[in-house]
């Protein structure tokens, strides 16, 4: 079993930026944060977020010097950062001690390494779950054997529903409102309509 705390926060897709932003700025109980993303693009864009609103942070991940991710994680450790964002592998080997949460905003790949990551440290573990998570989530409490506590945010504007998001059209796509077959079910025309039937008529001179 698990020695230290985990939770979750449910939450619809387009609001999880907003949420983690939200528990980063009201919350007094996320002084030293290590938040944990699947690829180097997402860690830039949440960074970035962090960063316009006013938060302390710092982003590591596989391009990052050696040393940088060094510093970055005893920055966060002694509070002179309150957020490092990362990729997870690039930090398998760092002592998390004296970090105070490590909050994964994107549902974990593997089970057996978010259980192994909870089982050797005492830092609490948060995870924001959508719904599309759902079935991750219940996999991974059946291999817990219990629960685990959804926590919420007082005073965030949780949404009520998905945002609808519209079909993603490349360029030069076209809707069929004619209602006539697309042009690769249309029967070719023949070309070659065979003799020409003789009128009796004789050509000019």
């Amino acid at each position: 079993m698990p020695r230290c705390a985990q939770s979750v926060y449910e939450v619809f897709e387009h609001q999880k930026s907003d949420l983690l932003r939200d528990l980063l700025k009201n919350s007094a109980d996320f002084p030293q944060v290590l938040v944990f993303l699947q690829s180097r693009k997402n860690v830039h864009e949440v960074t970035a977020m962090l960063n316009r609103a006013g938060i302390s942070v710092e982003s590591i991940h596989g391009t990052t010097k050696p040393e940088l991710r060094t510093r970055a994680i005893e920055d966060l450790k002694s509070g002179t950062l309150q957020v490092v964002v990362s990729t997870n592998a690039v930090v398998q080997n760092f002592d998390l001690a004296g970090i105070s949460k490590i909050l994964y905003f994107e549902f974990h790949e593997r089970d057996e390494d978010y259980l192994a990551r909870l089982e050797s440290t005492e830092v609490e573990s948060l995870v924001l779950v959508t719904q599309e998570n759902q079935n991750q989530l219940k996999k991974l409490e059946a291999l817990v054997g219990e629960e685990i506590p959804r926590k919420t945010l007082a005073e965030f504007p949780y949404d009520t529903q998905p945002k609808y998001v519209p079909p993603v059209r490349t360029k030069g796509y076209r809707p069929n409102k004619t209602g006539s077959k697309p042009l690769q079910h249309k029967k070719p025309k023949l070309k070659n309509k065979g003799p020409r039937r003789k009128t009796g008529r004789t050509r000019k001179r």
